[in-house]
């Protein structure tokens, strides 16, 4: 029982972990929409943090989930065993698994939203980019006096004038 205890608290400890990265994944997205990439830096370092503070939870768990059961649990598994031995605590695991699945899910959802966002801004970067290189290359090159020394575009830049 007191082993099942420790297992449901380090089940919650990981809940708390999972929904502060949602919450970084929904300031990353807004982040990213206010186009401020010294804020973008700060989210993920603080979603890397959490990331390591999760795996550090999940090594946790498995280490008492083996001392419990000799072998890593999952949380179905979990339930299973609290039906025999902790009957009280069945409906906390399953309150925990429903807990874990919508989190999960809410957090692939904005990774997706994220990739999308970053994958739109990519290309608008790029067009950017084309436009500009294109009216570099239309303007010509010009000669040590400033003259255009394509004379067929000429009259693209307000600069090239004959001298």
């Amino acid at each position: 029982m007191k082993n099942l205890e420790e297992l449901k608290k380090s089940i919650y400890e990981e809940i708390q972990l999972y929904k502060t990265l949602d919450e970084l994944f929904e300031e990353k997205r807004k982040v990213i929409i206010s186009n401020k990439a010294e804020d973008l830096l700060k989210v993920d370092e603080k979603i890397l943090n959490v990331v390591d503070s999760i795996k550090s939870a999940v090594n946790h768990r498995q280490t008492l989930s083996k001392i419990l059961a000799d072998k890593n649990l999952s949380i179905s598994e979990m339930i299973e065993l609290a039906k025999t031995s902790a009957p009280t605590l069945v409906g906390e695991f399953e309150a925990a698994q429903n807990q874990i699945i919508e989190l999960s899910n809410e957090i692939a959802r904005k990774e997706r939203i994220i990739k999308e966002l970053l994958r739109h801004g990519m290309n608008l970067v790029n067009k950017t980019l084309n436009l500009i290189s294109n009216a570099v290359s239309m303007a010509g090159d010009y000669n040590r006096t400033g003259k255009n020394v394509q004379s067929d575009i000429d009259r693209i830049s307000s600069i090239v004038e004959e001298v």
